[in-house]
């Protein structure tokens, strides 16, 4: 899960994202379907379990982390699961969220 919108500047019905997913090999975007490269950089990553950890207690916990930290925020966050959280309950309970990474 990739969100276009910062967590902090609109509520959670009014932000925006985008799922995705890694495609090893070619392929080729089709209809709404488009190709996305991820660059290489520097994230602070977490792993947690959503129903033992509230993930607003995660985000907020990073972004506190970014105002003491020599690091900004590069661009938005997103959410790593390894399988579809919506049918595999082990992917779920292993989310993981990034935040790309620049120098202040």
């Amino acid at each position: 899960m990739f969100y276009l919108d910062k967590w902090s500047e609109k509520t959670e019905k009014q932000r925006r994202s985008v799922a995705s997913i890694e495609i090893k090999g070619k392929a080729k975007p089709e209809g709404k379907i488009k190709l996305m490269k991820i660059p290489r950089q520097k994230v602070v990553s977490v792993v947690f379990d959503p129903d033992k950890v509230a993930a607003d207690l995660v985000y907020y916990g990073l972004e506190a982390w970014l105002e003491y930290c020599p690091y900004k925020q590069a661009s938005r966050s997103r959410e790593i699961y390894d399988a579809s959280p919506w049918t595999n309950r082990n992917a779920w309970a292993n989310c993981e969220v990034q935040v790309p990474l620049k120098r202040k």
